[in-house]
């Protein structure tokens, strides 16, 4: 037999599995836990690179590096709007035909398109961001090349996610990290980093990994197809909905953060603040990782059962999930309150409280990526999140307006908190009154995380908060004991598949 039409036949039957509902169950522990373990690896590939440009160009310098980013993020509201359009067709077109071909290159051209649009627009939207971030108009380049390159490299993951590469995905964003590190490092060892040398490694290695997710994406993307313009509008119309969403959702975010940190402090005080939204980053990926995997199982048993094995989920079992990561949170805390100083130097020692306010704001967000979220979408009741978003961004703004004058960069991560607990509390009931959700004892699940952050603020001890919260969190459990066993019970049948 030919080896290369075995392998060919191989290929395709390994295809063919990857197309199955069959193959997204077995397998879910499994990405699971290899998406962990990447993020693991771009965690800390990225506090590298994050410790090298604070010792060598100090808070203000790594300030600068993240208002570049920060104004490339906010113009890429405007140009990845229809990036979820990708997942929703390209699955479709994976399962029914085993190729995204059409998907990928219709919203490539879209995709290209809308960046034209905004590069174009730069003259006129440019100066207000760079008023807010502090940011020359020699950066624009910059801030436009980066703009190109995540832009691009966003479109690759969206499409790896469509033909279900997932593992695939987690190690080329774990390498993107790795590339950045080694040309920063590279750069200290020739003594050349400043600001436009570190944010050339920004740019090079996203331009990098979306040429690699197209090779590894290659027999699934170079096939024939026949633009539709039928198609292309269905996508359209799809993402429309989703614009003002994104809007709204970049004013609960860590880069709306940034603007009202640089404009209402200093460039410095961004850099001291990045480092907690850096480690507060990473820890909302944990359960960000856990939608991609859960969702399909909420859609499939609202399918196989209706509400009542979902409705057990929310009983029982994500209570406990929001307990057990809520002193998870704290414990990362406690641990970066600690080690900012001796770490990354006395300078961003003020990033500590910040971080801990951040990380209870994540235990808020869990529910909401644990099932919420999910449970309005596959019910069509979308409007759900739409309001949760609408209220968290008018309540962060004004939190922001009135807190940071006062609090400096605390007021900023208490503005979060504030909006986090808007949101869901804003999701538990609607869906509570539109879909008969229990809500059960989430909310008590909230807190031992919530009360350690509140003895930091109100006594200043580190040790003292991260008690109050374990305490806390061992009464809740005991209390709610049949809960934490049904919940290992359902850990141990996830994992077996």
């Amino acid at each position: 037999m030919d080896p290369e039409k075995a392998d060919s036949d191989n290929s395709s039957s390994a295809a063919d599995e990857r197309r199955s509902s069959g193959w997204d169950i077995r397998n879910a522990p499994r990405n699971y836990f290899w998406l962990i373990v990447f993020q693991a690896g771009s965690a800390v590939f990225s506090f590298a690179a994050v410790w090298l440009i604070t010792r060598h160009l100090g808070s203000e310098g790594y300030g600068g590096v993240v208002a570049v980013i920060a104004a490339s993020q906010i113009a890429q509201v405007f140009v990845n709007w229809t990036g979820v359009a990708v997942i929703r067709f390209g699955v479709d077109e994976f399962v029914e035909t085993q190729s995204i071909a059409r998907t990928f290159w219709s919203r490539a051209f879209v995709l290209t398109a809308n960046l034209g649009i905004v590069a174009a627009a730069a003259p006129y939207w440019y100066d207000a961001i760079a008023d807010w971030l502090r940011l020359s108009h020699q950066e624009l380049v910059l801030v436009i090349l980066h703009l190109a390159a995540t832009t691009f490299w966003v479109h690759l993951q969206m499409s790896m996610q469509a033909a279900k590469r997932l593992r695939e995905q987690g190690f080329l964003q774990m390498l993107e990290r790795l590339l950045i590190f080694a040309g920063l490092l590279l750069l200290v060892f020739v003594s050349a980093l400043d600001l436009r040398s570190a944010i050339t490694f920004y740019i090079a290695a996203p331009f990098l990994m979306a040429f690699i997710g197209l090779f590894n994406l290659r027999r699934v993307v170079f096939q024939k197809f026949t633009f539709s313009g039928e198609h292309i509008r269905k996508m359209l119309a799809y993402s429309l909905p989703l614009l003002p969403f994104t809007l709204v959702g970049f004013f609960t975010g860590s880069y709306i953060d940034a603007v009202f940190v640089s404009k209402m402090l200093s460039t410095r005080d961004l850099g001291v603040y990045s480092i907690a939204t850096q480690f507060n980053g990473l820890a909302m990926q944990i359960p960000t990782l856990a939608n991609t995997i859960l969702l399909p199982m909420l859609v499939t048993l609202q399918a196989e059962s209706g509400d009542q094995r979902s409705f057990h989920y929310f009983r029982h079992i994500m209570p406990g999930f929001v307990l057990i990561a809520g002193f998870g949170c704290s414990l990362i805390a406690f641990l970066g309150y600690m080690l900012i100083d001796p770490v990354f130097g006395g300078e961003f020692a003020p990033a500590a409280v910040p971080l801990w306010l951040l990380l209870s704001s994540t235990v808020l967000f869990i529910p909401i990526a644990l099932g919420y979220s999910a449970l309005a979408n596959s019910t069509s009741a979308t409007y759900i999140p739409m309001a949760a978003g609408i209220s968290s961004a008018i309540v962060n703004v004004t939190a922001n307006f009135v807190l940071i004058p006062r609090y400096g960069m605390i007021g900023c991560a208490l503005a979060t908190l504030i909006a986090y607990s808007v949101s869901v509390i804003i999701f538990a009931f609607l869906l509570r009154s539109g879909r008969k959700m229990p809500i059960s004892w989430t909310f008590l699940a909230f807190i031992p995380s919530v009360a350690g952050a509140a003895v930091l603020l109100s006594l200043g001890n580190a040790w003292l908060a991260l008690a109050s919260c374990l305490a806390i969190s061992i009464l809740v459990s005991i209390y709610k004991l049949n809960s934490m066993r049904q919940l290992t019970a359902f850990i141990l049948t996830f994992r077996n598949g």
